[in-house]
Parts: structure tokens; sequence; C-alpha cells
């Protein structure tokens, strides 16, 4: 099967596009053709290939105009490159090149299938000044309405059934969470805990709380700082990955003076940060919208206790180190009530890479049959 992915980022930019690159790599390995178009970053070159995936890079984006631009440059590159090509499915990372990219396909009769990388819905109305959130909240609806998709992946229930009464599409639920056991599995048992608990400054009666992610406006860290600031516990706070949020963030632990309790580590390699996260004591996730967030299922199959608001598909994770909370008021009396660690395995399995990537695969078979048949008559 030939596939080509779509995605206005790929790997090594943003978080989801990890995801996607690892799926990338287990389809590959499965035999199947990885085609990938993206946009250019910097020095990057138009063309390469990394583990036999191909990936294009024919236009920049960037700035709101210029992904605008980037979307109807698209459009056109893909009515040209796409019959050349024989392309079974075009699998595509919502949203910015979501209709270009599915109108192309429906003009080839070739299937698609876009991934809700998320949906935040009216919850924009509490991310962002009115003009705006009214313009991201109708983007959202106008992109689902108006792509040519043969199917919406969502990655938990509750976004599929929030979504299905804008569309005509197949809904199909995948947690787009890929675990890589080994990996895990490695850091497990190779992770200095002492060594990077004190490489971090954290005292042997000073607990460690980690949050890993974008910093920007759905991931709340402003809030969490905030909410932390008056606690009189001995703990530090490290922020792993980087955003436009940062300035905002630093400007608050300054005004706060909280220079001594929150360390911004920036945006780390992916080990480094799953070393991280087996040397914390808590894992918090404050978000206001997500799906199935990686990180929390990696903190609990490295067995740390996380902390998470009750969001997306965070509730359908069942694990007894996962502790869901309605208002970020209520993390420090939960951490002050004891949060315990109990050993279980059951995560890895039930998200690992391999299991993802077996419902992909049979989603993106069934669609492109007929395709696949014409081309072998």
């Amino acid at each position: 099967m030939k596939i080509l992915v779509v995605s206005e980022h790929f790997h090594p930019h943003g978080g989801a596009e990890l995801s996607l690159w690892q799926l990338c790599r287990m389809l590959s390995r499965k035999g199947h053709q990885i085609q990938v178009i993206t946009a250019r970053r910097d020095e990057e070159p138009a063309y390469e290939t990394k583990e036999r995936i191909e990936i294009f890079r024919p236009f920049p984006t960037g700035n709101l105009v210029s992904r605008f631009i980037f979307a109807i440059r698209l459009h056109s590159y893909l009515k040209r490159w796409l019959p050349e090509k024989g392309i079974d499915v075009v699998y595509n990372l919502s949203y910015v090149q979501t209709v270009s990219a599915t109108c192309a396909a429906r003009r080839y009769g070739i299937p698609s299938v876009t991934l809700l990388g998320h949906f935040c819905g009216r919850k924009w109305f509490k991310l962002t000044s009115f003009p705006l959130a009214l313009f991201n909240f109708l983007s959202e609806i106008m992109v689902i309405r108006l792509g040519k998709h043969n199917a919406l992946v969502a990655q938990c229930q509750e976004t599929a059934v929030r979504v299905s009464a804008h569309t005509k599409a197949e809904m199909a639920v995948i947690g787009n969470t890929l675990l890589e056991p080994v990996a895990l599995n490695q850091v497990k048992a190779e992770t200095d805990v002492i060594k990077v608990r004190r490489d971090l400054g954290i005292e042997d009666d000073e607990l460690l709380l980690t949050h890993v992610g974008a910093l920007i406006r759905t991931k709340n860290v402003y809030n969490l700082i905030s909410t932390l600031a008056h606690w009189q516990h001995k703990y530090k706070l490290v922020l792993v990955g980087d955003g436009p949020e940062r300035p905002r963030i630093e400007k608050s632990i300054q005004r706060l003076k909280l220079a001594g309790k929150v360390v911004l580590l920036g945006k780390k390699p992916h080990d480094e940060t799953l070393s991280v996260i087996r040397s914390c004591d808590i894992l918090l996730l404050s978000s206001i919208c997500e799906q199935v967030p990686n990180v929390v299922l990696e903190a609990l199959a490295l067995d740390r206790p996380v902390i998470a608001t009750r969001v997306g598909g965070v509730p359908d994770i069942k694990s007894p180190n996962l502790h869901l909370v309605d208002q970020l008021e209520e993390i420090v009396p939960l951490i002050e009530s004891g949060v315990e660690v109990v050993e279980e395995g059951k995560i890895m399995e039930e998200y690992s890479l391999d299991r993802v990537a077996e419902q992909y695969e049979r989603l993106f078979l069934r669609l492109a049959g007929s395709k696949m048949k014409e081309k072998r008559m």
C-alpha cells in the first residue's frame, strides 16, 4: 500500500508530529511505502529520505498569512503531484492543509483520512480573545465540514461524539499515542534518578513536579504556576518544552518571585525528557483541552504518578497511578493527602506502537481496497 502523509509540520518539529513519525516508521516496517509532504523550515532540504520514508518539503510556513498561502499552494501542488505517484490513501494531520489535501485526494478518487490533532470547540473562548477564539472555533467547524474526508480519526470517544454532529464522514476512534516498550523499559532500567535530580538542582527533601509539553494556552501552564505560587511545601516545578507562552510564563515567575521554584528547561530530546519524567515525584497535566496526551501514558508506563485535569480522553485511561482533578486548586490538597505509586504494566500493552499501527493499517486497507484492486486490474 502506498500511503501519502500530509502535515504542515513533521518530525523533528512539533509534539503530535513525533507520534506521526513513529507511525510512519512502523507502517514502513510493515512493508508499506510512505511518502510525506510537509512544510520547509530554515535550511531543510526540499527532498530527503529517512529510514525509507520519502519526505517532500515544497513550501515554507510560518505566521498566519504564510500558513494560509501554504494551504493554497499545496492544493495546486497536489493536483500535479498525485496523478504521478499511484497513492492508495492520503492521511492528513489537521488543520491548516486539511481542505487542500482532502479535496485534491477526492479529485483523483483517492480515499483520505484526517486525524483531529485537537478539537477545542467552545473551549477556545477560554483560551484567547473573543475575535481569535471565534476565528478558531469557526475554522474547526469549517474544516471538518468542508474537508472531503472519507474518515475522521478522533483520539477519544468524547471528541468523536462532538464532531460526528458536523460531518458525514466515517468516525473512527484511534488513540494517536504511541508507546515504544523497548525505549521505555530501557529508560526505566538505565536512568540514574539521583544524578538527574542532582543535575536539576533538586534537594533531598524537595518534591520534583514535572510538566512536559508545548508552552501554549491550551496547556494552561501559566495558571498552574499561579496555583502553586503560595504553597509552602518545598518543591520545584520543572517545565520541559517551549512555545509562545514562554515570555508570559517568565514574567509570571518573576512577578511571583518563584525563580527558585520553577525551572524552564526548554525543549529536550525525547530520551532526556523520559529520564526527567522517570526521576520526578509527580507529573502534572493542567490542560484545558486535550485528546489522549502521550506524556501521561509515558509517565504511567514509567511508573510515575500523574495528576491531570479531567479533559478529553484522559478520564478514559485506566490506571491506579492516574489522579484526576476538575480544578487546578485541587492539586495541592491531593498531593498533601499522599499520592502513592502502584506498579502495573497494562498501559504499555494497551497503547503500544504495534497496536495503534495495526488499527491504522486496518482502516487504511479497508478504505483503499477498491483503489488498490483497480491498480492491479
